[in-house]
């Protein structure tokens, strides 16, 4: 959806909301080429962040080399969205990820344990087209590896649903 004409906030919020609903659904089905498909159409533009690693993804095959690591290390990885806010060219979501670790992570072989974390991410999309350019992770690193290496259980990690009274 190219256009020279700038989109009004409400129909930026309601297009980042809908590429956002997308982007999940593909992402719990592991459909991948879904997935890479709700980002712009210029694929040079894209990029992924994943700040606990000062690392950037760039450009649509960056985006999916991140994608395929995260599968290999948790094939059966689902995402439980808690909240999501938008502003006219970002959004913001805070979302708990579970899974088993059945790949290497972080130079861990896979070790069968479950893993369950917060994360919040944050979507940029470009404020003309409404098309998404980037999404940026932050989340704890060392929950994670302490869970896939047994050293703390998913159950007694910080879990958003408890204090929303799940």
């Amino acid at each position: 959806m190219h256009s020279a004409v700038q989109l009004q906030p409400e129909a930026l919020i309601d297009r980042q909301r809908k590429t956002i609903a997308e982007h999940i659904t593909h992402e719990q089905a592991k459909h991948w080429p879904g997935v890479y498909g709700t980002f712009t159409p210029n694929h040079d533009e894209a990029y992924y962040d994943v700040v606990p690693f000062q690392m950037r993804f760039q450009k649509l095959q960056g985006v999916a080399d991140f994608y395929q690591a995260m599968a290999t290390a948790f094939p059966d990885f689902q995402i439980i969205v808690h909240t999501q806010s938008d502003v006219p060219g970002v959004s913001v979501l805070e979302v708990q990820i579970e899974g088993t670790h059945k790949g290497e992570y972080g130079g861990v072989p896979a070790t069968g344990c479950r893993i369950s974390f917060p994360l919040l991410g944050l979507f940029l999309f470009d404020k003309a087209t409404g098309d998404l350019v980037a999404e940026r992770i932050y989340f704890d690193n060392n929950t994670i590896m302490a869970q896939i290496r047994g050293e703390m259980r998913p159950e007694d990690a910080f879990d958003l649903r408890r204090i929303e009274g799940r």
